[in-house]
């Protein structure tokens, strides 16, 4: 038992000096890409707010999501839309369980 211990123990001690292989040179014509990453990002094209744009949304109640289909700015002002219904829905809710602690 200790000497197969003792015989593993070798090889990978063996293993664990040898140096890796060196990669072989790359084949005529077959050498690396002339593209050079930098952290630059590139510039991203300003998008239209009169395009069209659909997506999918998911349905209260059903399984499968709508298409719907807007302009970017329809899209934009909704959103704004809802996230101020949504803030101002959680800030009648606080106002309320803070209510209630005053009144007890």
């Amino acid at each position: 038992m200790i000497l197969i211990f003792l015989a593993t123990a070798a090889l990978f001690a063996e293993g664990a000096t040898s140096a890796p292989p060196a990669a072989p040179p790359p084949a005529s014509g077959r050498g690396l890409s002339g593209v050079t990453v930098t952290g630059a990002q590139a510039k991203h094209r300003a998008l239209d707010p009169k395009e069209i744009v659909c997506h999918r949304e998911p349905v209260m109640g059903s399984l499968f999501p709508k298409e719907v289909c807007a302009r970017r700015e329809e899209f934009a002002d909704r959103q704004r839309t809802d996230q101020a219904e949504t803030r101002r829905t959680q800030a009648l809710g606080q106002l309320e369980v803070l209510n209630k602690a005053d009144t007890r």
